[in-house]
């Protein structure tokens, strides 16, 4: 039995590097379901739980050493299990380990996680995150990323002609919206403007952050958000190249970001796919827990 954390469900799934095939469901709960799967000619059956919280973690633990505990014909045996991080659990072992994520390897997450937004960017009419954060962002197989949490999606584009939109606006992005990677004109939203796509550039733009320096640029006030005081750590290990590119997309003004393509065009020419298939040091990150 394989026991994997996860709420994306895919054709096949892979646990400790082993790829199986899922062939159908078998059941469903309130927090997990169970495929079976087969590799070869072996089937098991695979559980998915969704961990949301630390009690659900505890519980997952249980059931491993439940399952380790008992060896027994007439009990199911656990054959293998593995526990899908987020890049914010990747933040913060690395930072407990005193040490950073290769550039490398940022780059190439947070391509993916571009290409993710580009899916929304280009609808008709265009959609945005508007929560955008390393805690949104599951780890994937060979350094992508896989967006998840789509309950703050919205129209992308909005004219705002009076008070009341304003605060109506301000107040759905306060309930839907982290306020430390949160856009400045989401904050105090003006009685006369037009929002867009490029509330999730800054979003992005302070991911980009937290994935190298440990934690968003901004603080959750609105002070902060606004005041366009980003500082780039006077050791930083990272090229100038991803700093600047991380400074373009946080400009107080929405208007200065750059478009979504535009940074996908940086991101190719510092980290070119063709010469990803050869990086024999990426890492294929799973998070323990």
């Amino acid at each position: 039995m394989g026991l994997k954390c996860s709420s994306i469900c895919k054709p096949s799934v892979r646990v400790n590097g082993r790829r199986y095939k899922v062939v159908k469901d078998l059941g469903e709960g309130a927090f997990s379901y169970v495929n079976l799967v087969h590799h070869g000619k072996e089937r098991f059956a695979l559980k998915r739980i969704r961990l949301q919280l630390p009690e659900q973690e505890e519980a997952f633990e249980r059931e491993v050493q439940a399952h380790r505990a008992v060896d027994h014909p007439n009990v199911l045996l656990l054959h293998d299990y593995d526990v899908d991080g987020t890049v914010q659990d990747l933040i913060e072992q690395t930072l407990s380990r005193n040490c950073h994520i290769p550039e490398i390897d940022i780059l190439h997450m947070f391509k993916s996680l571009c290409d993710a937004i580009l899916a929304f960017h280009t609808l008709n009419p265009p959609m945005a995150h508007r929560d955008i954060k390393p805690h949104n962002l599951l780890i994937g197989p060979d350094n992508t990323v896989i967006l998840m949490d789509l309950g703050s999606v919205s129209k992308a584009r909005c004219s705002i002609r009076s008070r009341r939109e304003a605060l109506a606006l301000q107040e759905r992005c306060a309930q839907e919206c982290t306020s430390a990677y949160r856009a400045p004109e989401l904050f105090e939203v003006l009685s006369n403007c037009d929002i867009d796509e490029k509330t999730d550039i800054w979003s992005l733009g302070c991911t980009l952050y937290a994935m190298a320096y440990g934690q968003s640029p901004c603080d959750g006030s609105a002070l902060s958000a606004n005041s366009g005081n980003i500082l780039i750590p006077s050791d930083s290990v990272y090229s100038m190249e991803l700093n600047g590119l991380i400074l373009s997309m946080l400009k107080v003004d929405p208007q200065e970001r750059p478009q979504l393509e535009t940074i996908m065009r940086r991101l190719e020419n510092l980290a070119p796919s063709s010469a990803f298939l050869g990086h024999d040091s990426a890492v294929n990150y799973t998070v323990q827990i």
